[in-house]
């Protein structure tokens, strides 16, 4: 295959990829639409390891899990237009938890 069949199949790729990732984002948000208070719910429903967080049916961002070599289990929570991140957490609930007050939400015990 030349350089330029290359490209376009990689690009193919890509297209699918991102289509691929928007139904998922979209049926995990159905799910999650009409609830009341922090939810989270998987963005594939096969793996834990991405999901997304709404707080009134609101979507905030997201939780990942993430692998750092000699720690312990660790998620990474994101905000959803910005995409920055809120930091570290032992726990999803915990990076849930901090997303939705770095959101301005208050949550449980929130003062």
């Amino acid at each position: 295959m030349d350089d330029d069949a290359t490209a376009v199949l990689r690009r193919a790729q890509l297209i699918i990829y991102q289509a691929s990732w928007h139904i998922m984002e979209e049926a995990a948000l159905a799910s999650l639409a009409g609830t009341r208070g922090l939810r989270r719910a998987p963005l594939d429903l096969r793996s834990q390891v991405i999901q997304l967080v709404t707080f009134d049916g609101q979507y905030l961002g997201r939780v990942r899990r993430d692998t750092n070599p000699g720690t312990s289990e660790s998620w990474v929570a994101v905000r959803l237009l910005t995409g920055g991140v809120i930091g570290l957490y032992q726990t999803a609930d915990d990076a849930a938890e901090a997303l939705a007050i770095a959101c301005g939400k208050r949550i449980r015990g929130d003062t």
